[in-house]
């Protein structure tokens, strides 16, 4: 499988009124892998971290921080500081 993005704007027509972009046509094979990529996150299985954080009182402390902190302008540099 290739390492390209598989949803971009850039992989399919878009589709533009008064030159604002307003939907993407796809054809059928990406249309069904768009599906199976969608129907396996919807349907996929609580995994136990999951499960453990959102009983928890830690999703809530961290939700409250990250509503209080600014945004990181270059999050890709702060992910890597981490």
């Amino acid at each position: 499988m290739s390492d390209a993005p598989f949803l971009t704007k850039e992989r399919f027509p878009v589709l533009y009124e008064e030159d604002e972009p307003k939907a993407v046509l796809v054809d059928i094979e990406s249309f069904e892998a768009i599906e199976v990529i969608l129907d396996n996150l919807f349907n996929r299985e609580m995994e136990p971290e999951d499960v453990l954080l959102a009983n928890s009182d830690a999703l809530q402390k961290f939700l409250s921080q990250a509503k209080t902190e600014p945004p990181v302008k270059n999050w890709e540099a702060a992910l890597d500081e981490l």
